[in-house]
């Protein structure tokens, strides 16, 4: 899982957008909304780690339990995949 080159996240008041620029802008209209947790698993992903690790991460960060986190977790990636935001 990779994040397509030319994705950029923007923090803003209380949230974090992600645009997109360069050749990718004239495909991708809009902007993407992410919460703290989500704009978190997309900086995790980002650096390469995988779904396990990004799950690791987050049970530590938010202290939650791993069913939880699972569920945060693909419920983020797969809103991500719908948007189409990886090279896969």
């Amino acid at each position: 899982m990779k994040i397509k080159n030319g994705f950029v996240l923007r923090p803003t008041l209380g949230y974090t957008i992600v645009v997109a620029t360069g050749d990718l802008a004239s495909s991708f209209n809009g902007m993407i909304k992410l919460n703290e947790t989500s704009a978190d698993i997309w900086r995790w992903i980002d650096k390469g780690l995988s779904r396990e690790d990004i799950i690791t991460r987050y049970i530590q960060t938010y202290g939650v339990d791993e069913q939880t986190a699972s569920m945060d977790v693909d419920t983020t990636i797969g809103n991500m995949r719908e948007a189409d935001v990886f090279e896969e």
